[in-house]
């Protein structure tokens, strides 16, 4: 039994194995998606090697569009594929048959049975013309000749490139493509684009060439998807493919001449001695030049030159030089350097080179003309010998004298302290709010453009005549109830003229049967009989009929009105206020201790000043002066660097800074690169960070006003001369935004609202306690900068730029900001 059991299993994993060694299949199949141009390549429990060599077609072509896998499991059989997605395109409709072919696979060579699609139709490609034009058909061997690769589309339909220019110019020597020129014509009522690459190139040999095409993806517009505002164009890529030209090429004739060296083209030869007077053992420069258009990679180098025995010769590499982007416009130069022996008069002969020049269609010799150089004997040589002193003249010479240095201007003392408070703005909060302002103005142009839509909304509705006309038709009817006999002709008559308008009716004096509703058309009756009858009199329940038949009558409204509400705008009456209202601060007067020389008096009322406002600027350039006095340069230092920082553009405040961080030995390390003289440097200079920040505000500001402009005139409430201004408030925006984010991040992080600057060296310490722990702690020198993120019982915390972080005494730092 169980030797059976066995066997049953051998002969199922055979049938199994032997199933899957036949269940790899290549074929082709429609996607599925409805339209036949769409086909998919199914490799069946194997996978492509590389990428498969599809067949030619003719009138066709395949282009790939993507590549997939799946998995299916049925009866417990796996089925692995990988699906290839590839586009069909042709010009004219019709089926299209890919012959059998073979491609590799992981699993050997397999082939792809032959395959026959629907009936498909031409695609946007069919509107795309594509072509590849040489100058001339016929051309010399080695000639460059142009060439030129033109599109034709429709302009509704071209959105951009999908790709490069693909072209194997083999056998041809080609430079790049240049860039798209582009050329706009108008066929049958159509507007064409004509979009043309150019460049150069030549043939080696002889004989009729068939160019290669030109290939290359193209986006094309095909529609739009999605409605209203949120409309956008339907892109589909589509394949453009030239034609294949004919060349003929044709052999230079011959005999060539001697001295030929496959130069074709029109070249200009110079020869160049320098100098041609020497003397024995000085070095003479002979330079030939070649230079011209023509076929260059093929040109090995100049003709060999004879020269005398009686130079001593070195001969350095030929360089080539090729123009910019160009292969075939270059020069190409031959240094020879000769060392003459022997004194004597030389003759360097002229040179000659052949070459064959297309547009004549012959060769042509270039001469040079042959150069005299006269080399003399070396000069003997000189000795150093002292002359015999002269008899000194009966007046002595008076001796050389040199003038003293100059003395230069002191330097090394505190300057007089500025009068007054200042007080310098504050930098953002942080990133979000900076961007939070810059961006906040652009919302203008949105909130603008809804504001202008709503207005011409309002004043296009056709709805507004008939509403207006109906308030006015209630307060004739109100009018009517208490009106006399001798009043009364005239308020039906604009009863009459209010309720046409109401209903629209073109009529000057419409007919009853013109209004809607049997109540209406007798209501119309009764007035004209009132008005015009014998008896000028209304039914008694005229006025309620009326009355009611206006109240039963509604007319659309807009409800674009309650989006708008007033309550909707003062929040920015609250910004506006915000930015108005400043809070005055009294400054404090210590000058006069100052200059009585009480400077720990001064110091204390200007730190009094510092502590109530932080950017007062004048206030931390004056203490820093007191601080000074009393020899405490560190600290003083520190407040000359928060002054300066709050206020660059003022001389004093950067030669206190100076003057301080020299006597201090430390400058702090944020400052340092803004010390250095440079074009950024100079201009973040012009204003403090937080200045910098409000003028980026105000460069955002213009750009939405400059939107805003745009918005105005495109709507018709401003004439479209004044576009100018729209221009220039955009161009003077985006101006002033780079100026700034340029000049602010070039203060680093002395620019953060928590920047704080180590005026006393120390350590950090790793927990703000200097009790004894475990704890680590590291060197943290005078001038360091970081920011402080948190405050303990005196210590504070500090962030630095490169992550690490640390607590110190409050006392040893100095708060940029605050």
């Amino acid at each position: 039994m169980v030797k059976r059991m066995n066997l049953v299993r051998l002969l199922f994993a055979s049938v199994l194995l032997a199933s899957t060694a036949f269940a790899q299949t290549v074929r082709w199949s429609d996607a599925g998606t409805g339209d036949p141009a769409d086909l998919q390549l199914v490799f069946t429990d194997c996978a492509p090697e590389g990428e498969p060599g599809l067949p030619a077609l003719t009138g066709a072509t395949l282009n790939f569009a993507g590549r997939s896998e799946q998995t299916s499991i049925i009866n417990f059989s796996i089925t692995r594929s990988v699906v290839l997605s590839y586009r069909l395109q042709i010009r004219q409709p019709g089926s299209v048959t890919i012959p059998e072919f073979k491609v590799k696979t992981n699993k050997g060579d397999l082939t792809v049975p032959a395959f026959t699609t629907d009936q498909v139709r031409p695609g946007p490609e069919a509107d795309v013309h594509a072509r590849l034009t040489p100058k001339s058909a016929t051309v010399w061997a080695g000639e460059v000749f142009p060439l030129t690769y033109s599109i034709d589309v429709a302009r509704r339909s071209f959105s951009n490139f999908g790709g490069g220019v693909d072209w194997e110019s083999a056998p041809l020597l080609a430079e790049d493509w240049s860039k798209p020129e582009a050329v706009e014509t108008t066929r049958n009522g159509e507007v064409r684009l004509n979009l043309m690459f150019n460049t150069r190139a030549y043939a080696k040999s002889a004989g009729t060439l068939r160019l290669n095409p030109v290939n290359q993806l193209l986006n094309l517009a095909i529609g739009t998807v999605g409605f209203g505002i949120f409309q956008q164009q339907r892109i589909e890529q589509v394949a453009a493919s030239t034609n294949r030209p004919e060349l003929r090429v044709k052999p230079l004739p011959l005999p060539a001449p001697a001295n030929f060296n496959g130069a074709v083209g029109q070249f200009q030869l110079n020869s160049k001695v320098v100098p041609a007077n020497a003397a024995v053992g000085e070095p003479v420069t002979w330079t030939l030049e070649l230079t011209g258009t023509g076929n260059w990679p093929d040109i090995s180098g100049l003709p060999a030159r004879s020269v005398s025995k009686d130079f001593q010769v070195i001969q350095p590499q030929a360089r080539r030089t090729l123009a910019e982007g160009k292969l075939f416009e270059g020069t190409l130069t031959e240094d020879v350097v000769l060392i003459p022996t022997k004194p004597g008069t030389y003759t360097l002969g002229g040179m000659e080179i052949s070459l064959f020049n297309p547009a004549t269609g012959a060769y042509e010799t270039l001469q040079t003309a042959a150069v005299t150089v006269t080399v003399n004997a070396a000069a003997a040589p000189r000795f150093n010998v002292t002359p015999p002193a002269e008899p000194a003249a009966s007046t002595p010479h008076a001796p050389d004298l040199t003038p003293p240095a100059a003395p230069t201007d002191p330097m090394g003392l505190p300057r007089d302290p500025v009068i007054g408070s200042a007080r310098a703005p504050v930098p953002f909060p942080g990133r979000a709010a900076l961007l939070t302002a810059a961006l906040l103005p652009v919302g203008l142009p949105v909130f603008g453009w809804l504001i202008l839509a709503a207005l011409r909304a309002a004043r296009l509705d056709p709805n507004r005549p008939r509403r207006a006309a109906r308030r006015r038709l209630a307060d004739v009817l109100a009018q009517l109830r208490d009106a006399s006999a001798e009043a009364r002709p005239a308020l039906l008559l604009a009863w009459q003229r209010e309720t046409a308008r109401m209903w629209s009716l073109p009529q000057a004096v419409p007919p009853p049967h013109a209004l809607p509703g049997e109540a209406w058309s007798q209501l119309w009756r009764e007035s004209e009989r009132a008005i015009y009858g014998a008896k000028p009199e209304l039914p008694s329940d005229w006025q309620a009929r009326a009355e009611a038949a206006l109240a039963t009558t509604k007319i659309p409204g807009s409800a674009w009105p309650r989006f708008y509400r007033p309550r909707h705008l003062l929040p920015f009456l609250g910004a506006i206020a915000f930015l108005c209202v400043l809070p005055a601060i009294k400054a404090a007067d210590p000058a006069a201790a100052y200059r009585e020389g009480r400077f720990d008096r001064a110091e204390a009322s200007w730190r009094e000043t510092v502590r109530q406002n932080p950017v007062d600027w004048i206030a931390r350039h004056n203490l820093a002066l007191a601080l000074a006095q009393q020899d405490r340069w560190a600290e003083a230092a520190a407040h000359a660097t928060t002054a300066w920082m709050q206020h660059p553009r003022d001389e004093a405040t950067r030669w206190n800074l100076a003057l301080t961080c020299n006597r201090a030995g430390f400058t702090p390390t944020a400052i340092a690169p803004l010390l250095a003289s440079s074009p950024r440097t100079e201009l973040a200079g012009l204003a403090s960070p937080a200045e910098w920040e409000h003028v980026l505000v105000a460069g955002t500001s213009l750009i939405a006003l400059g939107l805003f402009l745009w918005l105005l005139v495109a709507y018709g409430h401003l004439p479209r001369g004044t576009r100018w201004a729209a221009w220039t408030g955009l161009s003077l925006g985006l101006l002033l935004v780079a100026l700034s984010g340029i000049s602010r991040s070039a203060y680093g992080i002395a620019a953060h609202p928590g920047a704080a600057l180590v005026w006393r060296g120390g350590d950090l310490y790793s927990i703000p306690t200097e009790a004894e722990t475990a704890q680590q702690t590291t060197p943290l020198p005078a001038g360091t900068m970081g920011v402080a993120d948190k405050i303990f019982l005196g210590w504070t915390r500090l962030s630095f730029p490169n992550g690490q972080t640390g607590w110190v005494r409050h006392s040893e730092i100095v708060m940029l900001w605050r």
